[in-house]
């Protein structure tokens, strides 16, 4: 599975369960009345670092950086993917665009595909969350394998070989 990314790009990520988790906190915490705060899974991560775990999760040995637009180069994989689809009998759409929307263009950005070095680094902080009493975390890289298995336990992608 070969990183189609561009530049390093330090990033956050959350976790919808630590989400979720954060939100009924603050729903039940006198420390929460009246504040605002940043959620996130704890850490910040850098795509590259957590692609190997992605990789083999799918199956897959981890490859080598080969930027490119998923945007611009997935929509022309729709036969693959349909065939794939037709193979496991998976669950999902046939149709890539009707099982992923605009993700492919959300990944470009969030690969920092196409944006020229350095990419600015915008990180947020949960020290105020923590203070408060919130102490949830997520670790970034388990969170994705997690994902991804739930995604092929489900038939949403195919299993592992």
């Amino acid at each position: 599975l070969h990183y189609p990314g561009g530049p390093q790009r330090i990033f956050q990520a959350v976790d919808a369960d630590l989400l979720a988790s954060a939100c009924a906190w603050a729903a039940t915490s006198p420390n929460a009345r009246n504040e605002t705060f940043n959620v996130n899974n704890g850490e910040p991560f850098e795509w590259r670092t957590v692609w190997p775990a992605i990789a083999r999760t799918l199956g897959m040995q981890p490859g080598e950086d080969r930027p490119m637009s998923l945007g611009e180069e997935m929509p022309k994989r729709e036969a693959e993917w349909a065939a794939l689809v037709r193979q496991h009998g998976l669950r999902s759409p046939a149709s890539l665009e009707e099982f992923v929307g605009q993700s492919f263009i959300y990944a470009d950005r969030g690969f920092a595909y196409g944006i020229p070095p350095p990419v600015p680094i915008a990180l947020a902080s949960t020290v105020k969350i923590r203070q408060a009493g919130f102490d949830g975390c997520v670790d970034t890289e388990e969170m994705f394998c997690r994902m991804f298995r739930r995604y092929q336990d489900i038939g949403w992608l195919p299993p592992v070989a």
